[in-house]
């Protein structure tokens, strides 16, 4: 199993810019195209950008939080309530700093905050950041799908040479390596093997 490389796949990463304000949403857009993020959509309010969530799955969401109509929180509150949606970064911009403003955003789905005006260098910094975890958790699961794959074979196969007359050492040798495989295919939140 190939996994692509990390600089690829950080350029290619679709990110999803909201904002209702025109200034801040092309300095941030511009500023991602500039490091090297080839994969920039935008959107100017809550509704726009739950659509285009639901429509072409972002990587990565870096989020306003006041705007007309469906603000930024209630924007989380969707993402995060819809199963079908993976749990992509979402990084909130505001200049609000209260400590009210910050937890409602973190208890409605938000994983991180830049404060506005937005510092260039630090919201590439924390786009790297969340993209690298988010990558590692998705390449972990995708490893953990394929060992599933793998034990389930192997089950498959314990039975098959259970039912044939196969000497008792060599089930018991091949039964000791079906329960290692068990073992690494668990993953914390992410269920238990077969």
């Amino acid at each position: 199993m190939m996994l692509p490389s990390l600089p690829f796949r950080l350029s290619q990463a679709r990110i999803l810019v909201v904002d209702d304000s025109e200034l801040s949403l092309r300095l941030i857009e511009n500023s991602l195209i500039k490091k090297g993020f080839s994969r920039v959509d935008t959107a100017r309010d809550g509704m726009e950008a739950l659509d285009k969530t639901r429509n072409a799955i972002p990587d990565l969401v870096i989020l306003d939080l006041v705007m007309p109509g469906m603000d930024g929180f209630a924007y989380c509150e969707q993402v995060r309530a819809d199963g079908s949606l993976p749990r992509m970064p979402i990084i909130v911009q505001t200049a609000a700093e209260e400590r009210e403003f910050k937890l409602r955003a973190l208890s409605t789905g938000a994983d991180d905050f830049l404060h506005k005006p937005v510092d260039q260098e630090e919201l590439d910094l924390r786009v790297r950041l969340h993209l690298q975890r988010y990558f590692g958790m998705e390449d972990m699961h995708e490893v953990c799908d394929y060992l599933r794959m793998e034990l389930e074979q192997a089950q498959k196969m314990i039975a098959h040479l259970q039912a044939s007359n196969i000497h008792p050492d060599a089930a018991t040798i091949f039964e000791k390596h079906l329960d290692v495989l068990k073992t690494i295919t668990v993953l914390p939140g992410y269920g238990k093997a077969q």
